[in-house]
C-alpha cells in the first residue's frame, strides 16, 4: 500500500510502537493519539528534513534584495524564502561561497546580486506524495521516537525505539546518497551521537 498522507505516516510510526489505535485525522484530532501526533508531526517532519537533507527537498531560487539597512559589517540584505528550512549555500556548489550569514530570517552579504541572490536550500515539503519511499520509512521511525513515551507511557519501549533508530537510519542512508555525490559533510550537532550512522550532506550537485 502506498503511503500518501500524513495520517498514514503516523500509523506507520505507530506500527513500530504496537497496537495503540489508528490515526484518522491530525488536523482536527478527536482522540488522544491523534492529538499527540498533531503536536509532534510538523516539528518532527521539519527537523528531520533539515537533518537528513533528502534529494527531493533540495531546490534553487534567486531571492530578491530587500530595501532594509543590513547590520554591520554587511552591505546588502536579501529575503529568506518562506518555504526555506535551511540555506545550503550561494551560487554553484563548486564555488563554496561562505561570505554570507543567515540571521533574523534574512540573508546578509557584501555581494550585490543584480538579478537576485542565487541560493540553494532545503524547502519545507509538506505533501507526502512528494517524499521518497526511503524517506517515509526513515521518518516513520523518527516520528515514532518522538511520540513513543507519550503514547506508550513505557520508557523501556521508548529506549528500544531510540536504540533501533540509528540502525534504521544507517540501512537507509545510502539510497539518498546514490543520486548525487556529496561535496562535504554537514556536522550538524542535532543529536549527532544518536544518528552517527546517517550522513550529513550540506551540498550536492
Amino acid at each position: 500500500m502506498s503511503i500518501n498522507s500524513k495520517e498514514q505516516l503516523c500509523n506507520m510510526a505507530s506500527s513500530h510502537l504496537g497496537n495503540y489505535g489508528t490515526v484518522s485525522n491530525i488536523d482536527s484530532p478527536t482522540t488522544e493519539i491523534e492529538t499527540t501526533y498533531s503536536l509532534w508531526y510538523d516539528v518532527s517532519r521539519q527537523t528531520f528534513l533539515k537533518t537528513v537533507i533528502p534529494n527531493f527537498s533540495m531546490t534553487r531560487k534567486r531571492v530578491a534584495q530587500l530595501s532594509e539597512t543590513p547590520p554591520y559589517p554587511f552591505a546588502y540584505v536579501y529575503e529568506y524564502p518562506k518555504d526555506c528550512l535551511k540555506v545550503l549555500g550561494i551560487g554553484a556548489v563548486e564555488d563554496k561561497l561562505n561570505n554570507y550569514t543567515v540571521e533574523n530570517n534574512r540573508i546578509y552579504t557584501d555581494i550585490l546580486y543584480s538579478d537576485g541572490m542565487p541560493i540553494r536550500y532545503i524547502r519545507d515539503v509538506t505533501d507526502v506524495t512528494d517524499m521518497s519511499p526511503e524517506f517515509k520509512t526513515a521518518f516513520s521511525w523518527y516520528l515514532a521516537s518522538a511520540v513513543a513515551l507519550e503514547i506508550t507511557q513505557d520508557i523501556s519501549k521508548m529506549k528500544l525505539i531510540e536504540q533501533l533508530l540509528p540502525e534504521k537510519m544507517s540501512s537507509l542512508s545510502g539510497i539518498n546518497a546514490q543520486e548525487n555525490k556529496p561535496i562535504r559533510i554537514s556536522r550538524s550537532q542535532f543529536k549527532e551521537a544518536r544518528y552517527s550512522g546517517f550522513p550529513r550532506r550540506e551540498d550536492k550537485r
